[in-house]
C-alpha cells in the first residue's frame, strides 16, 4: 500500500481498486466523466492515542459508511498500491449519480414550499445545496469551511444536540455557550457583542436549532437575525427536529443544516446530511466561493439511493408524524394534571415558553398539509425510579435515533450525559427525562401501549379500579 508517515507513529495508508458498482450506477465523477475506481484512506495511531481518534470519529461523523465498508468487502481481491498521494484538493469525489440529483432537488421544491412570508421569493436551486455522509459531517465541514474563512469565534445559541457545542469547542479557535437560548440569554449575548464584537469579523458564526433536542424549545430566531445583521456575522440554524416540512428557516439562516437521517429518511438505516446556502443572506457570495473551492461529496452511491427511495412520502409521514406527537403529547399532558402522577413536565413545542418563535417560522398551511409541531417529544418523571418503570414497561422499540418509522424511547441524560448529570440539570435536562420519537405505529395502538406503561408506573392506587385510574380517564378522553 502506499504510506505516508505523519507526526509520531501516526501513519496514513492508501489503496484502491476497480469498483463495479460505480460502473453499474453510471456514477460520474466531478470532470463528468465515468467514475470507476475507489480510493481509501486508512489512519493508523497508537494505542496511547485511541481517546483522541475516537473522539475525532464519534464528533465529525466521517468516515466509510456501512454500505460502502460492505462493497469494498467485494473488491478486496483487486486492491492495490497507489503510486502518490494526492493533494486534498485534488481528491475526487464518490460522484455523482441521478439519486444525488433527486434528492437535492427534493430538498429545494421542500425547502422553497409556502414559506413563513407569503411575499418572500427564494432564489434557490440545487447548486446550493451539498450533501454529505451524516449530519455530523454536515455541521464539522461547515465548522471547517468557516475556519478557514474566518478562524475566529463560535457561538452556540440554545442547547442544541449534544455533539454539536463539542465538535465546535474541540476543533476551533473559540467557544461560547448560551444553553437555555431564553430572551435574557439574547440579551447577554447582545451584550456581550457590544462590549466585544463590534470589530468586524470577531464572530464566525452563531448555532443554533429549530427546535431544541431534547426539550423542543425554539429561540427567538428573528431577532437572532437582527444581531447578526448588526454584528456581521452568519446564522447558521438545524431545523432536522423541526423538519423542511413543518419549518421555514430561510428567512433567519445563512446556512441550513439538517441530518437527512432523521425524519427526511424516516427508515433510520441510511445516514446522510445537508448544508444548504442562502441565496437571500449577505454572505452568501463568500460563502459560496469556499464551499465551491472546498466540497467533496461524501455521500457514497448505495447511501443517496436508499436516501432517495426513502424520502419519496417524506410529508405524508409528517403528517402522520405530527398528528400522532401531537395526541400523544395531550394524553401526557392531562395525565400531569391528575392527583398522582409522577410526571413533572412534558416538553414540546406547543407546550414551551417558546411557542410563539416556533409559530413564526412554521409554514402556511394547504390543502394537502398542515404543518405541526413535529415527532419528537420528551417527558420528565418526578425520580429516576419513576422514570425507570415506564421506560422498561412501554413496548416500542428503545434506542437513540429519532424520525424512524418505529416510535423510540431514550433515557436522554442517562445516555448522552451519563458522566455530565450536573451540568446538563443546570440547562433544565434532568436524570428522569425520557425522549419519545414518534413512529408511523397506529396512533390507538400506542396510546394503549403508555396507557399500560403508565399504570405500572402510577397506579391504580389501592381503593382504585383500573377503570377508574387517573390513567385510564386520560386516555379515554383521548379516545
Amino acid at each position: 500500500m502506499g504510506e505516508e508517515s505523519l507526526s509520531g507513529s501516526i501513519r496514513i495508508k492508501a489503496m484502491e481498486f476497480d469498483d463495479e458498482m460505480l460502473d453499474a450506477r453510471k456514477v460520474q465523477d466531478s470532470s463528468g466523466e465515468k467514475a470507476s475506481t475507489t480510493r481509501l484512506y486508512a489512519v493508523f495511531y497508537p494505542e496511547s492515542s485511541s481517546k483522541q481518534g475516537l473522539t475525532f470519529w464519534r464528533l465529525t461523523g466521517l468516515g466509510v459508511s456501512s454500505r460502502r465498508a460492505e462493497q469494498c468487502l467485494g473488491g478486496l481481491a483487486n486492491i492495490r498500491q497507489t503510486t502518490q498521494f494526492v493533494d486534498a484538493e485534488a481528491l475526487q469525489p464518490h460522484g455523482w449519480s441521478l439519486s444525488h440529483d433527486v434528492i437535492r432537488q427534493r430538498i429545494v421544491a421542500l425547502l422553497k414550499r409556502v414559506p413563513n412570508e407569503a411575499d418572500r421569493l427564494l432564489d434557490l436551486d440545487t447548486n446550493d445545496v451539498y450533501l454529505y455522509q451524516t449530519g455530523m459531517a454536515t455541521i464539522y465541514h461547515v465548522h471547517h469551511t468557516l475556519l478557514n474563512w474566518r478562524g475566529t469565534q463560535s457561538i452556540v445559541f440554545g442547547f442544541t444536540y449534544e455533539l454539536t457545542p463539542k465538535l465546535l469547542a474541540a476543533y476551533g479557535r473559540s467557544f461560547r455557550f448560551y444553553g437555555l437560548g431564553t430572551d435574557d440569554e439574547l440579551a447577554d449575548l447582545e451584550t456581550y457583542l457590544e462590549e466585544h464584537c463590534k470589530d468586524a469579523n470577531k464572530v464566525q458564526a452563531v448555532w443554533c436549532e429549530c427546535p431544541s433536542n431534547p426539550l423542543l424549545r425554539t429561540p427567538n430566531l428573528r431577532r437572532l437575525r437582527a444581531l447578526a445583521n448588526k454584528y456581521n456575522f452568519p446564522v447558521i440554524v438545524d431545523d432536522t427536529i423541526g423538519s423542511f416540512a413543518n419549518v421555514d428557516v430561510m428567512n433567519i439562516a445563512d446556512i441550513v443544516v439538517t441530518s437527512l437521517t432523521k425524519s427526511f429518511s424516516g427508515c433510520a438505516d441510511v445516514m446522510g446530511g445537508s448544508a444548504v446556502l442562502n441565496p437571500s443572506m449577505p454572505f452568501y457570495q463568500q460563502l459560496k466561493r469556499l464551499f465551491e473551492k472546498g466540497y467533496q461529496n461524501e455521500l457514497y452511491v448505495d447511501d443517496a439511493v436508499r436516501l432517495e427511495l426513502n424520502s419519496r412520502d417524506v410529508l405524508s409521514r409528517a403528517v402522520h408524524v405530527n398528528t400522532t406527537a401531537q395526541l400523544l403529547v395531550d394524553f401526557f399532558q392531562g395525565l400531569k394534571s391528575g392527583p398522582r402522577s409522577s410526571i413533572t413536565a412534558v416538553y414540546y413545542p406547543s407546550l414551551c415558553w417558546s411557542v410563539d418563535n416556533y409559530r413564526a417560522q412554521m409554514r402556511a398551511a394547504t390543502d394537502d398539509f398542515t404543518p405541526g409541531y413535529g415527532g419528537l417529544f420528551t417527558i420528565e418523571f418526578e425520580s429516576v425510579e419513576k422514570a425507570s418503570v415506564f421506560f422498561n414497561n412501554a413496548a416500542v422499540h428503545k434506542g437513540p435515533s429519532l424520525g424512524a418509522s418505529m416510535t423510540l424511547l431514550q433515557p436522554y441524560v442517562q445516555t448522552v450525559f451519563y458522566q455530565e448529570k450536573e451540568w446538563a440539570a443546570r440547562y433544565g435536562l434532568k436524570e428522569s427525562i425520557v425522549r419519545v420519537s414518534v413512529g408511523l405505529e397506529d396512533p390507538r395502538k400506542l396510546l394503549m401501549i403508555f396507557r399500560d406503561a403508565m399504570l405500572k408506573t402510577d397506579g391504580p392506587v389501592e381503593g382504585d379500579t383500573e377503570e377508574a385510574s387517573h390513567v385510564s380517564q386520560a386516555l379515554h378522553s383521548k379516545l
